[in-house]
């Protein structure tokens, strides 16, 4: 039987166009693995309700949100809560993967307080550089191009069945090898260091909530 994977992927705004390009990636391994099955709230698809009708339905095991967030919800379309306190308990046996500002500082610990095996996530917000001449075209920002690295490697490494503790810890990795090459780096336009201190700070915010030998 085929796993199921479920994604949310809103793009709206100055800023989601650039979280909407780095799940890009992991759309693609997601897609190309023969034993998953696929669901994706894409654009406008990531309510509230198709969120909570596919929990319901499909059942899925992992569960990556992408999108705006505080610390006690995730949103998805146009600024609509789609995963809050009131709906947390439907991941409960779930794998979750927010790349939302803030949530896993409070949400994250109710989630695995109501049943969720591991929720991943930043405590406080998760920041990004980018190259103005670029924002129409996200891909090719070289600014973002590490930012967009971590999270591929969190998401490949929980996609292919990685433990949640271990795929947080091999992304701390990426984030202390991509440091010290922004730190190491001649930057004639001055965003190395920039790049480097956003690295960090998000750095330093990574975790997860419960246990860190669930896997997918």
């Amino acid at each position: 039987m085929a796993k199921q994977f479920l994604i949310t992927r809103p793009n709206y705004g100055k800023e989601l166009p650039y979280i909407y390009s780095f799940s890009k990636g992991i759309m693609a391994i997601a897609k190309g693995m023969d034993s998953l099955h696929v669901e994706e709230l894409d654009r406008k698809k990531a309510t509230r309700e198709n969120l909570e009708s596919s929990l319901l339905k499909s059942k899925p095991k992992l569960i990556f949100l992408n999108g705006h967030g505080d610390e006690v919800s995730v949103w998805g379309s146009d600024d609509e809560l789609i995963l809050d306190m009131d709906n947390i308990q439907l991941m409960n046996g779930k794998i979750v993967y927010a790349l939302a500002c803030e949530s896993l500082a409070k949400l994250g610990k109710v989630a695995v307080e109501k049943g969720v095996k591991a929720y991943v996530g930043y405590r406080g917000k998760f920041r990004w550089v980018v190259d103005p001449s670029r924002t129409s075209s996200p891909e090719k920002d070289k600014n973002a191009a590490p930012f967009r690295k971590v999270c591929h490697v969190l998401g490949k490494n929980l996609l292919e069945g990685v433990p949640a503790g271990k795929a947080v810890e091999q992304t701390q990795k990426e984030y202390e090898k991509l440091i010290r090459n922004y730190g190491n780096s001649v930057d004639r336009y001055g965003d190395a260091p920039l790049i480097g201190l956003m690295l960090s700070w998000n750095l330093m915010f990574l975790g997860m909530e419960g246990d860190a030998k669930a896997k997918f």
